[in-house]
């Protein structure tokens, strides 16, 4: 009886010891989340290259080498998102992640409109003003509705051999971030 109660003791002493370290180390990690690494190198509303096929990554360490990765952030409090790229590839895709990493959105050349880049992300009061007077433009787009308000866009670009290197590079260099401005809204004066 002496024996289980000693072991049960060192078991929650160690259990403690080990809780209490994990406590401290938290903020050590929480500043090494996907969002602080991109804040490092990708400025608001403009694409980043932060992966290229074959090269090692410090970024983003555990991607496919055979992708090239392209990263933005966006703030829809600023303004609408439009995010767009020029380019024929074997394949891409594109993810929405909101400030904590969490996917918001994601599709890939083989489920967007006539295999172009061109998506559109709104919160619901922008998606109502769309709705109430859509530009042109939102006809050809992906339009992807959210609640959050910070968030980052990945691109990535696959590379299936040496001969796409260019092809690849030329898409991602392309990738435009922007703040979309609706044609009918930007007709109307500021107010």
């Amino acid at each position: 009886m002496k024996r289980s109660f000693y072991v049960l003791s060192v078991a929650f002493v160690l259990a403690g010891i080990v809780h209490i370290l994990i406590v401290l180390l938290i903020p050590n990690y929480a500043a090494r989340d996907a969002w602080a690494k991109l804040e490092q190198v990708a400025a608001p509303w403009s694409f980043s290259i932060v992966a290229l096929p074959g090269q090692s990554n410090e970024i983003l360490p555990l991607v496919d080498p055979a992708f090239g990765i392209a990263a933005c952030r966006f703030d829809l409090s600023q303004a609408p998102l439009w995010v767009s790229a020029e380019g024929q590839l074997a394949f891409w895709s594109i993810a929405i992640f909101d400030r904590q990493g969490r996917n918001i959105y994601s599709f890939n050349d083989r489920t967007a409109i006539e295999r172009q880049l061109s998506l559109i992300v709104v919160d619901p009061v922008q998606m109502a003003q769309l709705r109430k007077n859509p530009p042109a433009s939102v006809d050809k787009a992906v339009l992807v509705e959210t609640n959050t308000a910070e968030g980052f866009v990945l691109i990535r670009a696959l590379q299936e051999n040496q001969s796409w290197a260019a092809p690849v590079l030329q898409f991602l260099t392309s990738a435009r971030c922007e703040r979309f401005l609706n044609d009918a809204a930007a007709r109307q004066p500021a107010g």
